[in-house]
């Protein structure tokens, strides 16, 4: 009977989540040196959208001369979080952009936190990485507050 009940909490719970506003998460989501959440940079790229419960992806397709892209943004209600860019072949991640404050590293910091000057933060000019996590790239202002965060393979 407690099993049951459990398992009913955590269906409202999740049934909630997935039906709360814009600008909110239903779950912490880190973005790491293994990637997005669930969304890992082996992930094939066609299964994306089927990774992160409680979101929705848009698809898009951006053609340049160079190669098409296929982009996923990945949403809640009206606000963007994140946006999951394909390799040339469209098979692949080729990057991920963090687009909301609300996604966190594992050091707790997203965007429009002041990263700290540490010796494990290597930065050239505006663009900074921690040694561990060579694949994630921050971008800074010159008050050292994160304006973009990437994650690109190497």
């Amino acid at each position: 009977m407690i099993f049951k009940g459990i398992i009913l909490w955590f269906t409202g719970l999740i049934i909630a989540g997935c039906a709360s506003s814009d600008g909110v998460l239903p779950y912490p989501l880190t973005v790491s040196e293994e990637g997005l959440g669930s969304i890992h940079p082996d992930t094939p790229f066609e299964e994306v959208n089927t990774r992160l419960v409680g979101f929705t992806f848009d698809k898009l397709t951006q053609i340049s001369p160079e190669h098409p892209e296929i982009i996923f943004r990945l949403k809640r209600g009206n606000t963007v979080f994140a946006q999951i860019l394909s390799d040339n072949s469209g098979k692949k991640i080729a990057r991920m952009d963090i687009l909301s404050p609300l996604i966190k590293n594992k050091h707790r910091l997203g965007l429009d936190d002041p990263l700290p000057q540490i010796a494990e933060i290597e930065c050239r000019d505006h663009t900074c990485r921690y040694r561990e996590e060579p694949s994630l790239m921050y971008t800074i202002d010159d008050n050292r507050i994160i304006r973009e965060i990437t994650y690109q393979r190497l």
